[in-house]
């Protein structure tokens, strides 16, 4: 005997439950996937621009290892060493590569450690649970939070002052002294404008007085052609030729005795 089962159901739900139809997600997804594709092409398109526009200045400025700049993190401090020494009005950044890529890390780490520090302070807030526990809690966040923007101030304000600086130092190579001003502070707020202003400068002369100082061992002029010389031609041309004893200057000048006995046998 069979026994057949029929375990299908059939609710009656409105098609909203399964699937809320929104109109303002649907407007704002579609825009938020356009800016987030135009800001990764231009990202990628600065990035490749630049680095061969870095790579091209490096090498006719006789850096080593110019390909450091298709390389992140080392793009960076390769850039600031094109830039050379900078100088300020009682001191001078000596290496500002070491600085461009120094001072990303430090504010990294210092970011870490509130980040820390706020989630111990969240977690003993519900730890307590009190009304003191909560209100000391807060309290803490806000000053962590104060000082992490404070922080972050200072260093995006002296991380572009030190980015206008070495752009400053490599326009001016090719361009004017105010010039080069214009473009490193518009490299600063316009997207994709460094990465522009570097590619056009790349293959320009240098300024009298700011062509770089390449040392290394001077050209070898090349030797012109000779024509082949036999073996024995070439030792005769190796042996000296040995030259004829002169006489020396007593064998050729007759002494005085000599002189006087020929004279007294002319007389006699």
């Amino acid at each position: 005997m069979d026994f057949v089962y029929n375990y299908s159901y059939e609710y009656d739900y409105p098609s909203s439950y399964y699937y809320h139809d929104d109109p303002v997600l649907d407007v704002i997804v579609p825009i938020y996937l356009l800016v987030l594709t135009i800001a990764i092409l231009f990202a990628l398109v600065s990035y490749a621009v630049s680095s061969v526009a870095l790579y091209t200045i490096g090498k006719r400025m006789g850096k080593e290892h110019p390909w450091l700049a298709f390389i992140p993190f080392a793009r960076d401090y390769f850039h600031g060493e094109l830039a050379g020494v900078i100088a300020l009005k009682s001191k001078r950044i000596r290496r500002p590569g070491i600085w461009k890529l120094v001072l990303p890390i430090v504010y990294a780490a210092v970011t870490g450690i509130f980040a820390v520090i706020m989630i111990l302070a969240v977690s003993i807030m519900i730890a307590v649970g009190r009304v003191g526990g909560v209100i000391s809690g807060v309290m803490i966040l806000i000053v962590l939070c104060i000082a992490l923007t404070l922080i972050s101030i200072i260093y995006m304000a002296g991380y572009t002052v030190l980015q206008i600086m070495v752009d400053i130092q490599i326009f001016e190579r090719f361009t004017t002294r105010n010039m080069a001003i214009v473009h490193a502070v518009l490299s600063s707020v316009v997207p994709l404008y460094e990465a522009i202003c570097l590619f056009v400068m790349r293959n320009k002369p240098f300024n009298p007085g700011m062509e770089p100082c390449i040392t290394g061992a001077p050209p070898v002029s090349p030797v012109p052609p000779v024509s082949p010389v036999h073996p024995a031609a070439e030792r005769a041309e190796e042996t000296p030729v040995q030259a004829p004893a002169e006489p020396s200057l007593r064998e050729a000048e007759p002494s005085a005795e000599t002189t006087a006995q020929t004279t007294e046998e002319n007389e006699s």
